[in-house]
């Protein structure tokens, strides 16, 4: 059996952080950010929980920031990601509900955002 190749070009930390989503472009009205929650994130990417009903599709231009509590940068070392980048995909999350239920508001996305080459990551300052 083979074994697989990790083909991630940056470590992925798993952590629990709440992150603001905004949609970018013309076609854009701000009705104000999409806030969700982390699940893991690396310097490429986000992946988190929203709500289903934030309206973006893949393709779609975004800005993302996620602070990091300095508590837990052991598992990921910055405490501030920024930057643009593109909705990859939208997956839902599976929940307890009864089969034919139809989603509502309060059921969530899973988001897949890749990161532009410029993204902000501000470290943390060590104590000495």
């Amino acid at each position: 059996m083979r074994a697989s190749v990790e083909r991630r070009r940056f470590r992925r930390a798993e952590l629990d952080v709440p992150v603001s989503i905004r949609a970018m472009g013309t076609q854009v009205t701000d009705t104000g950010p999409i806030v969700g929650e982390v699940k893991n994130i690396s310097l490429a990417g986000v992946y988190c929980h929203v709500k289903a009903s934030c309206a973006l599709t893949p393709g779609q231009s975004v800005l993302c920031s996620v602070m990091i509590p300095e508590e837990q940068s052991r598992w990921f070392p910055f405490t501030r990601v920024t930057g643009k980048g593109s909705v990859v995909r939208l997956e839902p999350v599976p929940v307890g509900r009864r089969a034919g239920e139809e989603p509502t508001d309060d059921h969530l996305v899973g988001m897949a955002i890749a990161f532009a080459s410029d993204v902000t990551a501000l470290g943390t300052i060590p104590m000495y």
